[in-house]
């Protein structure tokens, strides 16, 4: 298939290595907005990938060349500056064309149904989500190095609507084997592991990162026999959601074991601390970083306006993001995603409405 790349940030450029790779014509967009250019390898298409030079089909920056002919359209980038990206290619999209967008779940598709329907309310396109992106991947910026270190496995996926999810899984399934359909879009993102991951141990370890940012490692260092016990009652808190919504009640260790991040035959504590995944990962290096921002605002906020909609209480996620509010600029949380943001009536039934 022609399949659009969205960000030439590390997932992207994997992406597109690995793609070309299967035998899809790939284009890769970095949006002229960008805070970092990409290595000059990449603008001439041609990526290192599994000890050969994979060449892609085109790197641009013209969002109308990116988008107009390409039958799937996959995002690769933070959620927090989706709706940005589609101010630069909805202009330029098609009907029938699929937008996957592959990272963190959080409903973000709703958000962008929503402003695609009031900029081109005649547009009929396919848009979805998965629960987390489909690699673990790193990008070596000097050697110019794509590298998969661990493509997801179990991975939740559901198009917002839901009635469309068969749809666009029948060519997604062409790029990737993972994919496990959702009941809707709310349970991909109640099993993104990223809010019950980073922010809890993340602010719980301030103090050594406003001293020691670029020595701190969260996976092995700030997970510990005490933090432990916040990201375990998060857990709680996010199965009793899941349970009140009809959804399958996974633990945070079942599920990473089965999406291959952990090991089987170990602690929780221990399953972060040793993963060969995680636990090498620097940072986050200052509070402003997506794994508290995002994570607080279109994570842990997000399920917090669920629970309240389903009478679920939530009294740990509720400290977290406290206390992240409190340490930092009130500016962080003008908008972040709720039910209410998302256009959902907590007073219906939530299934019926995704």
């Amino acid at each position: 298939m022609k399949v659009a790349i969205i960000g030439a940030g590390n997932g992207g450029i994997v992406a597109a290595a690995d793609l070309t790779e299967k035998g899809h014509e790939v284009i890769l967009y970095h949006s002229k907005s960008a805070l970092k250019d990409p290595h000059p390898n990449i603008i001439d298409g041609n990526v290192s990938f599994k000890g050969k030079l994979i060449h892609f089909h085109q790197y641009t920056q013209d969002p109308k060349l990116a988008v107009s002919e390409a039958d799937v359209i996959m995002t690769c980038l933070p959620t927090n500056i989706l709706l940005e990206i589609f101010k630069e290619i909805g202009p330029h999209l098609k009907d029938g064309q699929m937008i996957y967008i592959n990272g963190a779940s959080s409903m973000f598709s709703i958000l962008i149904h929503q402003y695609l329907k009031e900029i081109r309310p005649e547009l009929e396109v396919y848009i979805g989500e998965s629960m987390s992106l489909t690699y673990a991947a790193r990008y070596d910026y000097t050697a110019n190095e794509a590298e998969v270190i661990l493509y997801s496995e179990h991975n939740l996926f559901s198009a917002y609507p839901a009635a469309h999810t068969k749809i666009m899984l029948e060519k997604l399934n062409t790029m990737y084997d993972c994919f496990v359909p959702a009941i809707n879009i709310m349970e991909p993102a109640l099993n993104n592991g990223n809010p019950e991951s980073h922010p809890a141990p993340a602010i719980l370890n301030t103090g050594f990162i406003d001293n020691h940012g670029d020595e701190f490692y969260l996976y092995k260092d700030g997970v510990t026999e005490h933090t432990i016990k916040v990201i375990e009652e998060i857990d709680v808190e996010r199965q009793q959601i899941c349970k009140a919504l009809g959804f399958d009640a996974v633990d945070k260790s079942e599920r990473s074991i089965r999406s291959k991040y952990f090991e089987e035959g170990a602690s929780l504590q221990e399953q972060y601390n040793t993963s060969p995944i995680l636990k090498d990962l620097l940072g986050p290096t200052h509070l402003e970083n997506r794994y508290i921002v995002e994570d607080v605002t279109n994570g842990l906020m997000l399920w917090k306006s669920i629970a309240e909609a389903v009478d679920v209480t939530t009294p740990t996620i509720d400290s977290i993001v406290h206390l992240t509010r409190l340490m930092l600029e009130e500016e962080y949380f003008k908008d972040p995603l709720t039910l209410e943001r998302l256009g959902l009536d907590a007073g219906k039934d939530l299934n019926g409405q995704v």
